[in-house]
């Protein structure tokens, strides 16, 4: 096997193992986030109450999206990795540490980064939490145009509940970026499990009527913000003692020493300081430019409030079940591969970082066009057995089984820009990853009005989820166009082998017409076998149609990958590393 052959090996297989990692964390918590919005269900139902808490979760949920669960961390892990590549500040290692030091001054550094960083980032989001209380009736009327009377009152009293979560969110990013930054991925996956077993525990005690449900469940979230900070912060300082750095208060030429065992390193305090404002200063746009799928289900939301009762709930609910399958494709495979393309593109090595944004986007579409499939044969019946219980009643699983419907052609799109987005962010593209975000949400808005006008009112909920479908893949047709456009394609080098006609001048790290054909082929056989047994088994009862649908779906799908000899299912089941195969370029052997 040649050498690009091994590299290539060894990528692919990291990168699988790793978003196999987060994966099983990512279900982990989302099977926990499902039993809490069971729970939410359960409690309020569909109507005012629900609408109310929704409608006040919905800026503190955005606000989760972007800085706990990944697009703040997203941002700051390229900068990290990039500064620790070249140390990114002055670092002059002592002349009697020796040799056993020598990746001293990079933890030290980044010790110093990390607290510099939490002073000013947790000074601005303090801030801004401050002002949230003091205006939350105005942000309750842009959240909600469509409410009035008692549910707005009710609106702004949960929103003040909820708002303070925005420094806890933002301070454990921080925390999960510089966790990722050194290769520490699980405790910042398992971290939303916490929050969801917080907010469950706040769910028991409004059933056991400790407290009215909806202010249990805006008080859960701001505990639950809480702890994922406190969990992420533990580990950074066991990772990054105090003890292991101190910082020079001269200029970048002075040489304080610092002490760590039988090693000295200096780190420079102006470079430090610099370091973190530019950090910093790419936040505002890496945060929008990630916001995308979040800001159009705000728009949404807005939307659906001038529709009726129990329109904002559905969407919500409709959300919550999409985001099963997009915490373990997208999400996962994002995070995954943005710490190695930050490295190679500090490297240079466009050849090799074309491979593996190739793999990641070729195994998002391979996972995320059987799990959309499946959604649309099973997705009502889906919402039926997981929340039509207590105060959930049938038209509420009505109204959300169509809005989860309108959600799933969007589904592909979502996942595919998480690695667009990582890919952007690791060539510090961020300034147009936020343009691509506002023609989204302008996009969604358009689309939300026209297609308001061409529902029956009983299918209503269906156009706002359907504008943000388009609204997601209109960012990620921007997103592959800015990459087509500034990623160097590396033609006749030993990484990437020159085109041929076959591609029809697809760049080398879009994933070939065979890849997507196969994968389009596996993900259209589960949705037909899926929607074929549902129906067929519904007889037995409804949990025991949906299993063997489920079940169907998944192994029509895997059994029609391995008979088309796909190379990715071969990568996933662990054949590739077992037995040599031939070499990859766009998935086809």
């Amino acid at each position: 096997m040649s050498m690009h052959g091994q590299q290539k090996k060894t990528s692919d297989s990291g990168l699988a193992r790793t978003a196999a990692l987060l994966g099983g964390f990512a279900l982990f918590s989302r099977l926990l986030g499902l039993a809490r919005d069971m729970s939410m269900a359960w409690l309020l139902g569909g109507g005012a109450a629900a609408d109310a808490l929704v409608a006040a979760m919905r800026l503190p949920h955005v606000l989760r999206r972007l800085l706990g669960e990944g697009s703040l961390s997203m941002t700051l892990t390229a900068s990290l990795v990039h500064l620790r590549q070249g140390y990114g500040f002055h670092a002059v290692r002592h002349p009697d540490a020796g040799n056993s030091s020598a990746g001293e001054p990079g933890e030290s550094g980044l010790r110093l980064l990390g607290r510099a960083l939490s002073l000013r980032l947790g000074i601005v989001l303090l801030l801004l939490s401050l002002l949230g209380l003091a205006v939350a009736p105005w942000l309750a009327r842009i959240l909600a145009p469509g409410f009035s009377g008692p549910e707005m009152e009710h609106t702004v009293v949960l929103l003040r509940i909820c708002l303070p979560y925005v420094l806890a969110a933002g301070m454990a990013a921080l925390g999960m970026a510089l966790l990722h930054s050194m290769g520490v991925f699980w405790l910042p996956a398992l971290s939303p499990a916490l929050f969801n077993l917080v907010m469950l525990l706040a769910a028991a005690a409004a059933a056991l009527h400790l407290c009215p449900p909806a202010e249990a469940l805006a008080l859960g979230m701001l505990c639950g913000g809480l702890a994922q900070w406190l969990a992420q912060w533990l580990a950074v300082r066991r990772l990054l003692p105090d003890g292991a750095s101190r910082v020079s208060g001269g200029h970048s030429n002075s040489s304080c020493v610092e002490c760590s065992g039988d090693s000295r390193a200096a780190v420079d305090a102006k470079a430090v300081n610099g370091a973190a404002w530019r950090c910093l200063a790419l936040l505002p746009a890496g945060v929008l430019g990630a916001a995308a799928p979040q800001l159009a289900m705000l728009a949404a939301m807005a939307l659906a409030s001038e529709l009726g009762r129990g329109q904002v709930a559905a969407l919500y609910y409709a959300e919550r079940l999409l985001e099963l399958p997009l915490g373990l494709v997208g999400v996962c495979l994002g995070m995954a591969s943005l710490p190695t393309l930050s490295r190679l593109a500090a490297e240079k090595d466009f050849g090799l970082f074309g491979t593996h944004l190739s793999t990641s986007l070729r195994l998002t579409v391979m996972l995320s066009l059987p799990a959309a499939a499946g959604l649309w044969a099973v997705g009502p019946q889906l919402v039926e057995g997981l929340l039509g219980h207590g105060a959930f009643d049938s038209q509420a699983s009505r109204e959300t089984g169509f809005a989860l419907l309108a959600y799933v052609p969007g589904l592909p799109a979502f996942a595919c820009i998480r690695s667009l987005l990582a890919a952007c962010n690791a060539l510090g593209l961020v300034r147009h990853t936020a343009q691509s975000s506002l023609w989204a949400v302008g996009g969604t808005v358009v689309a939300g009005l026209a297609l308001a006008r061409f529902f029956e009112p009983q299918y209503s909920v269906m156009a706002p989820a359907l504008a943000v479908s388009f609204g997601l893949w209109l960012q990620c047709a921007l997103l592959f166009f800015l990459l087509r456009r500034t990623l160097p394609e590396q033609k006749g080098s030993a990484s990437a082998p020159a085109l041929s006609g076959k591609r029809c001048l697809l760049p080398s790290w879009l994933p070939g017409w065979k890849d997507l054909g196969r994968h389009a082929l596996a993900g259209a056989l589960t949705g037909i076998v899926a929607e074929a047994l549902v129906h067929l088994a519904a007889p037995w009862g409804l949990w025991a149609s949906l299993g063997l649908a489920i079940l169907g779906g998944m192994s029509v799908w895997a059994l029609c990958l391995r008979i088309l000899r796909d190379p990715d299912m071969a990568l996933i089941t662990g054949r590739l590393r077992r037995k040599p195969r031939p070499h990859i370029t766009d998935g086809n052997a």
